[in-house]
């Protein structure tokens, strides 16, 4: 995010001066507050039983965490909303989703990680 954020800040300021580096800053905190709490949501809700309920309540935060707090500053106006703090939430936005996306993945081919029953069945010569 922080990555982005120095791409993203030299364009910020060049358009809205301070105030677009403060809507560029807030833009990825709230994408950075719904990634985070997706994962944590994906991470508690793991089971095969409730695998789609996490599926759902990640999806929700990570949509909606940033959506809320970007249109309340919107609706509310100001200095943010002034500043395009929606441009800058569709600028960080792909880039959380993307990285949460990766975050949450499970990991594949690590030894002893695996609890399925086909993992198990697998030679360890052939484990490697």
């Amino acid at each position: 995010m922080l990555a982005v954020y120095a791409v993203v800040a030299p364009v910020a300021f060049s358009f809205s001066g301070a105030r677009g580096l403060w809507a560029a800053a807030a833009a990825a905190t709230f994408c950075l507050a719904g990634a985070g709490t997706a994962l944590a949501t994906s991470q508690f809700l793991r089971k095969p039983k409730y695998l789609l309920h996490g599926v759902l309540a990640a999806t929700a935060a990570r949509m909606g965490i940033p959506l809320t707090l970007g249109l309340i500053c919107h609706i509310q106006g100001g200095p943010l909303a002034e500043a395009g703090l929606l441009y800058y939430l569709l600028a960080f936005y792909p880039v959380a989703l993307a990285v949460e996306t990766a975050l949450s993945l499970p990991g594949s081919n690590r030894p002893g990680k695996c609890h399925h029953r086909k993992c198990q069945d697998v030679p360890q010569d052939m484990v490697s």
